[in-house]
C-alpha cells in the first residue's frame, strides 16, 4: 500500500472534469482569437459575435468571461503586457552580459510569434488602440507596460556599464528595440516562420552590428521643407487644398492619439474652429478622413524618400537620410503621419490601396539597401527583413514623445537610429 501511494504521490494527474480549468482553458482561447481578429481588422470592425462565431460560441457565451467588447480589448492587452514582462523578466534573470539579455529578449519574442503563425502558440493583441480605453483600463494597460519598458532599459543601462552596449540614450534606445519587437506581426508570415531560425539570425544580426559596413558618423542634417503653399493666398482652389491638409493633419493626430474609435469628427471640426457644415463640405465621413490622411502620409513619405535619394550619394547615406526625414516630419509642423496601426480600420478597398501605395514606397527605401549592398556601404545583409525592421522603427517613431520627458524632436533621430544603423553593440571608433 505504500508503495501504491507514493506512486499516486508522484503522477499528478489533471483532472477534466475541474470546472475552474476548463474555464480557464475557454477564457484563453477567447483571448487568442479576439487577439487575432483585432490584430487584422482593428476592434473597430470586430465584433462580440465575430469571435464568437469563429469559435463556434454563442455570442451570450462570451459574457461569461466578459463584460463587453472593451472589457475583452482590455483583458486581450493585458494578457500581451503579461507575456512582454515574463519575457523581459526571464531575460533580465539570465548571468550574462546586457548585450546578451536583449538578444535574448528579441530573440524570444521572434520564436514566439513564429509560434503563433505555425499554430503552436496563442495570438497576443498588438497595443495598437489603449488610447481608446476608458481612464481606468488605459491607466492600467500603462503601467503594466512602463514595467517591462523600465526593465528592458536596465538591461540596457547594464550593458553601456559593462562596455558591451554604445553609449547611447537607455530610453531611446530601449523604445528602438520595442520598435522591432512590436513590428513582427506585422511582417512576418507563414513562410518566415517554417525559417524561423534563419530569419533570427537576420534579425539579432542587424540589431547586435547594424546596417553599415564600418561605423558610420551622422552629421547634421539640412531637413527639406514640405507643403510649402502659400498660407495667405486668395486662390480659391489653394484656400480649399490648404483647408484639407489642415483636416488631415490634425486628423492625423487624433486618430493616431485616441485611435479611429476615439477620434470624434465633432472634435476634429471644433479645433480647427470650423463648423459641421465646412467640415463635412471637405469630408464624407469618418473613414473618408482616415483614408485620405493615409493618402497623404503616403505622397509625403515618397516626396521625403526621394529627396533622400537626391540628397545622398552612397547607399548608406540615402537609408539615414530616408529614416530621419521621415522622423523629423513627425515632430514638424507638418505632422503628424498617420500610424499604421489605423490601417485595419478602413474599409477592404482603400486598404489595399493603402497596401500597394506602402509597398511601393517600401521599395524605394529596398532599392537604397541593395545600392549600398553593391558599393559596399552596407554589411551583406537581408535586404528584405531589413526593410520591415526599418519600416518598423519609423512607425513606432512618434512614441519617444510620451516616453521621454525631455523629448528634443528631430535631435534624436540620430540617436533613435543609431542601433539600425551602427548596431547596438560597443564598437572603438578606429581614426
Amino acid at each position: 500500500m505504500g508503495l501504491g501511494m507514493n506512486s499516486l504521490d508522484q503522477h499528478v494527474i489533471t483532472s477534466p472534469f475541474v470546472k475552474g480549468r476548463q474555464h480557464q482553458l475557454k477564457f484563453q482561447l477567447i483571448l487568442s482569437e479576439a487577439s487575432q481578429l483585432f490584430n487584422w481588422q482593428g476592434s473597430r470592425a470586430t465584433t462580440l459575435a465575430d469571435i464568437a462565431g469563429t469559435m463556434s460560441l454563442t455570442k451570450t457565451c462570451l459574457y461569461y468571461y466578459v463584460k463587453n467588447k472593451e472589457d475583452l480589448i482590455h483583458k486581450c492587452y493585458v494578457a500581451s503586457c503579461e507575456m512582454w514582462l515574463r519575457r523581459a523578466v526571464e531575460a533580465s534573470a539570465l548571468k550574462g552580459s546586457g548585450l546578451g539579455k536583449i538578444i535574448f529578449m528579441i530573440g524570444g519574442h521572434l520564436q514566439q510569434y513564429a509560434a503563433t503563425l505555425r499554430d503552436e502558440s496563442p495570438h497576443f493583441a498588438m497595443l495598437t488602440e489603449v488610447s481608446s480605453l476608458n481612464d481606468e483600463c488605459r491607466q492600467d494597460i500603462v503601467k503594466r507596460w512602463s514595467e517591462v519598458f523600465v526593465l528592458c532599459r536596465s538591461m540596457i543601462e547594464d550593458g553601456i556599464e559593462e562596455g558591451v552596449i554604445a553609449d547611447l540614450d537607455p530610453s531611446v534606445a530601449a523604445l528602438a528595440i520595442f520598435s522591432i519587437i512590436q513590428w513582427f506581426p506585422v511582417w512576418m508570415n507563414r513562410k518566415h516562420a517554417a525559417n524561423a531560425s534563419s530569419v533570427m539570425a537576420s534579425v539579432l544580426s542587424l540589431v547586435t552590428n547594424g546596417l553599415a559596413s564600418e561605423h558610420h558618423a551622422f552629421e547634421d542634417v539640412d531637413f527639406p521643407a514640405v507643403g510649402d503653399v502659400d498660407p495667405d493666398s486668395f486662390n480659391r482652389d489653394i484656400q480649399n487644398y490648404n483647408k484639407r491638409e489642415a483636416f488631415y493633419r490634425v486628423g492625423s493626430a487624433y486618430f493616431n492619439q485616441k485611435g479611429y474609435k476615439g477620434a470624434s469628427l465633432d472634435e476634429i471640426a471644433n479645433s480647427l474652429d470650423v463648423t459641421k457644415g465646412a467640415f463635412y463640405y471637405h469630408i464624407k465621413n469618418k473613414e473618408e478622413l482616415l483614408y485620405q490622411c493615409f493618402n497623404r502620409t503616403l505622397d509625403l513619405e515618397n516626396g521625403l524618400l526621394s529627396k533622400a535619394g537626391e540628397a545622398g550619394k552612397a547607399g548608406i547615406k540615402k537609408i539615414e537620410l530616408s529614416l530621419r526625414y521621415l522622423f523629423h516630419i513627425q515632430f514638424s509642423d507638418q505632422g503628424p503621419l498617420i500610424r499604421y496601426r489605423t490601417l485595419p480600420s478602413l474599409g477592404q478597398d482603400h486598404r489595399k490601396r493603402v497596401l500597394k501605395a506602402t509597398k511601393e514606397n517600401s521599395e524605394k527605401l529596398g532599392a537604397y539597401i541593395r545600392q549600398g549592398l553593391i558599393d559596399g556601404t552596407v554589411r551583406n545583409i537581408d535586404s528584405e527583413i531589413t526593410q520591415n525592421l526599418l519600416s518598423g522603427a519609423i512607425e513606432a517613431s512618434p512614441e519617444l514623445a510620451d516616453w521621454l520627458p525631455n523629448f528634443r524632436g528631430q535631435d534624436l533621430s540620430a540617436d533613435y537610429f543609431y542601433i539600425f544603423i551602427n548596431g547596438l553593440s560597443f564598437k572603438p571608433i578606429v581614426d
